[in-house]
Order: structure tokens, then C-alpha cells, then sequence
């Protein structure tokens, strides 16, 4: 069973939306489940709201092992994390697969990667993600750049798009309708799938953030198994 946590202690950058997104996506190929750590619930309040099976959504103790979910089968578990920095995630992040930051384009939240970056450095794969971006934004390529400084930056960005929010009202996802933001989801699962050590990257060259080049090293990170 592959882990794939979500993460940034900074609030409304876009984790609960990436982990249902990704938890979705996947779960077309894979049997996968999806876990809520927030008190927020954000994830859990979409998950009620949903007509489909899948992906399970699941209780879990982050102090506890995981191996009833491997017993059950479980391909990959999703981890929607809180905000901020609760005595678990340390170790939690650092048994992880893969981990997630969503950065929104914003100085905020660009002042908040730095310490973010060093706190994963013993992660086995991590890379930020950048959210909730302004369509014809200049804010892109200079953020891209910081981001990039830091660590692994995935080459896909999840625009601020209508449908996220819209398919969320019905417990859905983006990737289940079609359209610019259904193809953005389902170009980030098919990128976060070379940082889980399932495909190889094929991310393109020569432009800022779109190469998986060696960013993630400079932060300390190693590669996924």
C-alpha cells in the first residue's frame, strides 16, 4: 500500500480539494481510501454528500499502524491533513509515500514554503503543488521560481476554476465532468504517480516548474521508492 499525505500547516491552500481530486483519480485504477484528519471535516462533509462507492472514505489513528488497510486490500490511503502542526505529523510525514503542499500563488503563503521545505526532509518523496491560481496571472512564473529554490515543484497547477467548487456541492470531483479543470486533475494523479515510484516522469523540460528535475534533492527529500 502506497501513503499519499496532503500537507501544509497553512489553512484554505487547497488540501481537501487535492485529496478528494486525487483519491478519485485514482480510484479508477486502484482500490484506494481516503482519510479525513482535519476537525474541520472538510473531507468528511463531501465524502456524505456522495452517490458513489468509491473511494472509501476511512477512520484513521495516525498513532496506529496500517495494516488493516493493507489486509483489506488497499492499493493507496489518502491522507487530508489539519492545519497546522499536531504531535503526529512528524512521524506521519515521514513514513508517507509521497506528500503534497499546496501553495496558492500568494506572498503569505510563498513566506510560509521555506520552513515548510525543511520540515520534509525526511520524506521520502515530497513536491509543492501550486492551487487556486488567478487564470492570466503574472503571479505564476514568479512563484514557480521561488517554489522551485525550495524543492520538487509538480509541473500540472490547479487553477481557480468554477468547477471545483460546483462539483463539490454534489460530493463530486472536477475530474468527473469535463473541461480545462477536469484535465488539469487528472494531469496532476498522472504526475504524483512518478513521485510514487509507479510510472516514470515524463514532465516536460525547459520551463520553470514543469521540470521534476532535481529540486526535491536540493531540499533533502530522496526519491520515491
Amino acid at each position: 500500500m502506497r501513503v499519499l499525505i496532503l500537507h501544509t500547516p497553512k489553512g484554505g491552500s487547497g488540501k481537501s480539494t487535492l485529496a478528494r481530486e486525487l483519491a478519485v483519480a485514482a480510484s479508477r485504477t486502484m482500490q484506494v481510501a481516503l482519510a479525513d484528519l482535519d476537525p474541520q471535516g472538510t473531507t468528511s462533509g463531501w465524502y456524505q454528500r456522495r452517490d458513489a462507492k468509491v473511494p472509501a472514505l476511512v477512520t484513521l489513528d495516525p498513532a496506529k499502524p496500517l495494516q488493516q488497510l493493507v489486509d483489506a486490500g488497499v492499493d493507496l490511503l489518502v491522507i487530508d491533513t489539519p492545519p497546522g502542526q499536531p504531535a503526529y505529523l512528524g512521524a506521519l510525514l515521514a513514513s508517507a509515500d509521497a506528500v503534497l503542499v499546496p501553495v496558492r500563488p500568494t506572498p503569505d503563503d510563498l513566506l510560509a514554503a521555506a520552513p515548510i521545505a525543511a520540515s520534509l526532509s525526511q520524506s521520502r518523496a515530497w513536491a509543492f503543488v501550486l492551487s487556486q491560481v488567478p487564470p492570466r496571472t503574472r503571479l505564476l512564473v514568479g512563484a514557480l521560481r521561488q517554489l522551485a529554490a525550495l524543492g520538487r515543484v509538480a509541473p500540472v497547477q490547479l487553477t481557480f476554476r468554477a468547477d471545483y467548487p460546483a462539483a463539490a456541492i454534489t460530493g463530486q470531483v472536477a475530474s468527473e465532468f469535463s473541461g480545462k479543470a477536469a484535465d488539469e486533475a487528472t494531469a496532476l494523479w498522472t504526475y504524483v504517480q512518478t513521485i510514487l515510484g509507479a510510472t516514470d516522469a515524463t514532465t516536460a523540460e525547459g520551463k520553470p516548474g514543469q521540470s521534476d528535475r532535481a529540486q526535491g534533492r536540493r531540499a533533502g527529500s530522496r526519491d520515491a521508492r
